[in-house]
C-alpha cells in the first residue's frame, strides 16, 4: 500500500500541512520565475487606479451584493470598499454554485450519470481551486506585506485562516482528482468527501471574506490613497498573467454585471488594456458561459452539455488558444 495518504483518509492536520507546503512551494516557484512569463510581455490587468467613484454615488446595486458586511443597510461607498468586493463577490458566487452542484451530485453515479461528477470535478480543479489559490497567494505575497508597510493588522489570524481554508480546498481537490482519474466510476467515497466538506468550506470562507471586508477598508482609508491601492492590485493582477485572466476574470465580470452599478462596471471594463478587453469579451467570457459554467453546474443538468470553445479563424493554434 502506498505511504501517500488518500484525500478521503487524510486527517485535517495532514491536509493542512499538505496545503501549506503546496502553497509555499508554489509561491517560491512564482517568485523565482517572476510569477508569470506572460506578465512581462503585455499589460494583462485592469488599471483600477484609473477607476473613479463619484462621491455620494453608491458604486453597487446594494441589494444584489452577497457580502455579509455590505448591503442595502450598509452600502459600499468608495474605492476602499470596492477593491475587496471585486474578487470577493466573484468567489462567493462561485462558492454558492459549488455547494449547489455538490448537493446535486448522485451519491453513487450510474454509468449514464458519471459525466456529471467528472465535469464538475474538472471545473473544481482547473478553475475554482486555481483561482482561489491564486487569490490567497497574492494576498500573502504582495497585499499583506504592502499593508504592513504603513499599518498593523491581525497578520497571524489572517494567514492561519488561509492555511486552514487551503487545507479544506486541498481535501476537495484530491477527491476531484480521484474522480477524474477513475472517470467517475466507483467514486462514492470521494463524492461523500465533497458533500461533507463543501458546506463547511463555504461557511469558513464566507467568514474569512467578512473579516477582510470589516478590517481593511478602514486601514486603507487611513493609510493609503486610491492610487496606491490601485497600483498594488494591478501588480497582483499582472502577476497572475494571462492564465489567471482567462481563468478568473470572466467570473469577476459576470459577478460585476450583477452587483456593480452601470457606471462602475463601465469604468472597470474601460480600465482593461485594449488587447485584454478584446480577449476577455471575444474569447474568455464566451468560453466561461459555454464551457466553464456548464462544467460547474453539470450535476444539476438533465442532459450532458456540448462544451464548445470559441474558434479563431479555424486555426488550431492561434494566439488566444496558446495563451
Amino acid at each position: 500500500m502506498s505511504e501517500r495518504v488518500k484525500a478521503s483518509d487524510a486527517t485535517p492536520e495532514q491536509a493542512r500541512m499538505s496545503a501549506s507546503g503546496r502553497s509555499k512551494s508554489r509561491r517560491d516557484g512564482l517568485s523565482a520565475s517572476g510569477r508569470s512569463a506572460s506578465s512581462r510581455l503585455i499589460p494583462v490587468a485592469p488599471r483600477l487606479s484609473f477607476v473613479k467613484i463619484e462621491v455620494g454615488r453608491c458604486p453597487a446595486v446594494a441589494g444584489k451584493l452577497t457580502s455579509d458586511v455590505f448591503g442595502p443597510d450598509y452600502p459600499p461607498v468608495d474605492w476602499a470598499d470596492c477593491g475587496l468586493l471585486i474578487p470577493h463577490e466573484a468567489i462567493r458566487r462561485q462558492m454558492s454554485m459549488l455547494v449547489q452542484s455538490v448537493t446535486a451530485l448522485p451519491d453513487d453515479p450510474a454509468a449514464g450519470e458519471r459525466w456529471k461528477v467528472v465535469l464538475f470535478a474538472k471545473w473544481y480543479v482547473r478553475y475554482f481551486f486555481e483561482s482561489v489559490l491564486e487569490h490567497h497567494d497574492a494576498e500573502e505575497e504582495l497585499y499583506f506585506p504592502w499593508i504592513q508597510e504603513k499599518a498593523e493588522y491581525p497578520e497571524k489570524e489572517m494567514s492561519k485562516d488561509h492555511e486552514d481554508l487551503l487545507a479544506e480546498m486541498e481535501v476537495m481537490k484530491k477527491a476531484c482528482e480521484a474522480i477524474v482519474a477513475r472517470k467517475g466510476n466507483g467514486c462514492a467515497k470521494e463524492i461523500a468527501v465533497l458533500k461533507k466538506a463543501a458546506p463547511g468550506f463555504e461557511k469558513d470562507m464566507r467568514a474569512h471574506l467578512k473579516e477582510e471586508e470589516e478590517t481593511f477598508p478602514k486601514i486603507l482609508r487611513e493609510h493609503f490613497t486610491q492610487e496606491e491601492e490601485g497600483a498594488i492590485v494591478e501588480k497582483i493582477l499582472q502577476g497572475g498573467g494571462l492564465a489567471m485572466a482567462r481563468t478568473f476574470l470572466p467570473a469577476v465580470i459576470a459577478a460585476m454585471q450583477e452587483w456593480a452599478s452601470k457606471e462602475f462596471y463601465d469604468e472597470f471594463v474601460a480600465s482593461m488594456p485594449p488587447p485584454i478587453r478584446h480577449l476577455a469579451f471575444t474569447y474568455y467570457v464566451p468560453d466561461y458561459e459555454n464551457v466553464v459554467v456548464p462544467m460547474r453546474d453539470a450535476p444539476t443538468l438533465a442532459k450532458k452539455p456540448a462544451l464548445k470553445r470559441v474558434g479563431c479563424f479555424g486555426i488550431p493554434f492561434c494566439f488566444p488558444c496558446i495563451l
